[in-house]
């Protein structure tokens, strides 16, 4: 009866972390292929705009040095160079896929983007599907775009 316990135990394991493996390394993103170069989006919700420090022993506010983060969330911290709240109405094109920061199928996808009316402050604009950004409208949460 031990072993019958053991193995049942066994099998429970090796089901939950086949499952969990498959999910994090299998599983489909809304934004997968969907988010193409000069897609238009139209901002209506609160989304911000975050000056991040690439090296933070060289603070300095240019393309070289520090990016542009689009989030749904506000954060703060010793990399955040400034915070805005993107205009409601701002219009975001999508200009092509941004290296992922590390090459995990897990980490989320990033695009560069260019916004109009342009609060970067010179910076390159990265989108991160994270953070409530990602949803079923080309693969962006329809809460906070729309097509213009």
């Amino acid at each position: 009866m031990k072993k019958f316990n053991y193995a049942i135990v066994h099998a429970t394991i090796a089901f939950t972390l086949f499952t969990l493996i498959s999910t994090i390394f299998c599983g489909l993103s809304y934004a997968d292929e969907q988010l193409q170069p000069n897609n238009r989006y139209k901002i209506i919700g609160p989304v911000y705009l975050s000056g991040i420090y690439r090296n933070l022993n060289n603070r300095q506010l240019n393309k070289q040095m520090a990016v542009g983060s689009l989030t749904a969330v506000r954060f703060s911290g010793p990399e955040v160079a400034f915070q805005c709240e993107v205009p409601v109405g701002t219009i975001m094109t999508i200009i092509g896929p941004a290296p992922k920061r590390v090459s995990l199928p897990v980490f989320a996808n990033r695009y560069f983007v260019r916004l109009d009316p342009d609060p970067s402050r010179g910076l390159d604009v990265v989108l991160e599907l994270n953070r409530r950004m990602e949803g079923g409208l080309d693969g962006l949460n329809p809460e906070l775009f729309s097509r213009p």
